[in-house]
């Protein structure tokens, strides 16, 4: 392995360091991420899930699992085993946790980091003489896996040599089911598909939110929306960037579009330019690397479901650093009455 790890949690691989920490509710927790000496990243984490069923039957009308603040991915991470969990040159890394009594508990092998190959990074044959460059490519993988009841999740922060970073999120275990509802027919269930003899899955989405503290080349950043879209032109062939910088918190609440390849950039504004541009040093936000674009929240915006998942009804939220601001849906999510978190927080339109 190409890896270095010291200090306990500091990483250091291919022009990447990072600290690697965990806690209860977060669990994985990325921190003081940086590419060749340069800032990136303050924190990073998966800070909240919503699991919203959409059978309209009693009692299902409110079943919905917030499973980062119902149970904490830190409490139901898995201890990690070589050969499945985790296969080639591992490093693990052990987590205390307080337990239910307020004691250290330390969890073994909680967080399993190794490298993979990815194919190929780079590859062209010139054609005019024929001369072929090619170069494998690698990544190094920190994953931690959480069982909350019947679902296993999968979390994966995936360290690129091209100075990239990809977060993934891989669903695993069981579906929660039920029977067939009074007045349902048993052999086709109206929201969810029949498994078994009179035994439904019933229809759901999972909504996850991740909180990213930016700090591309220093603390001061600015967020702006690209937006890929034609223009006028002579020929009709033209097209190109449109960059939109999102100033205010409630103008910053936005949707994915996949027909204007939708992305959002992160850009320094402390001064700090590329050389070759000479524009800011900036991080692309790109959504759905991995599979079909997903929408938002389903549930009905006067359901209590979209009322406490309200995180759930935009791709993306931008608002100023506030150490109190964690938790998209409030600091404890199924005790609250009124509506916390990320609407309550742009109320003030910073």
């Amino acid at each position: 392995p190409t890896f270095k790890v010291s200090d306990n949690n500091l990483v250091e691989w291919q022009g990447w360091s990072v600290r690697v920490g965990f806690n209860y509710r977060e669990g994985l927790v990325l921190q003081d991420v940086k590419y060749k000496g340069r800032p990136v990243m303050n924190r990073a984490s998966l800070v909240e899930m919503a699991v919203p069923y959409g059978d309209p039957s009693a009692p299902f009308t409110r079943k919905c699992a917030f499973d980062v603040g119902d149970y904490g991915l830190g409490y139901c991470a898995n201890s990690l085993e070589l050969g499945c969990d985790c296969l080639g040159h591992i490093h693990y890394f052990d987590v205390c946790m307080a337990d239910e009594f307020g004691n250290p508990s330390v969890k073994k092998k909680a967080i399993c980091m190794h490298e993979e190959d990815t194919g190929i990074l780079f590859k062209h044959v010139e054609y005019r003489n024929g001369h072929n460059e090619s170069r494998r490519s690698r990544e190094l993988v920190i994953s931690s896996i959480a069982t909350v009841v019947n679902y296993e999740y999968l979390f994966y922060w995936r360290f690129k040599l091209d100075g990239s970073l990809e977060f993934e999120i891989k669903l695993s275990g069981e579906l929660s089911t039920n029977l067939t509802s009074s007045g349902e027919d048993p052999t086709s269930p109206s929201h969810g598909v029949l498994v078994a003899p009179g035994v439904n899955a019933q229809t759901h989405q999972h909504m996850f939110c991740c909180r990213l503290d930016m700090s591309i080349d220093g603390e001061k950043n600015t967020v702006s929306e690209i937006d890929i879209v034609p223009e006028d032109s002579s020929y009709g062939n033209a097209f190109g960037p449109v960059e939109t910088v999102l100033k205010k918190e409630q103008d910053a609440v936005r949707l994915y579009d996949a027909n204007k390849a939708r992305s959002w950039k992160i850009s320094n504004a402390e001064g700090k330019l590329n050389s070759i541009t000479g524009m800011p040093t900036a991080y692309k936000l790109v959504p759905f690397t991995r599979g079909a674009a997903g929408p938002t929240v389903l549930t009905h915006e006067t359901s209590s479901v979209s009322k406490k998942g309200a995180f759930a009804q935009a791709h993306l939220w931008v608002t100023p650093f506030d150490e109190k601001e964690r938790y998209p849906a409030g600091e404890y999510t199924p005790q609250s009455l009124e509506q916390e978190g990320l609407p309550k927080w742009i109320k003030g339109n910073l």
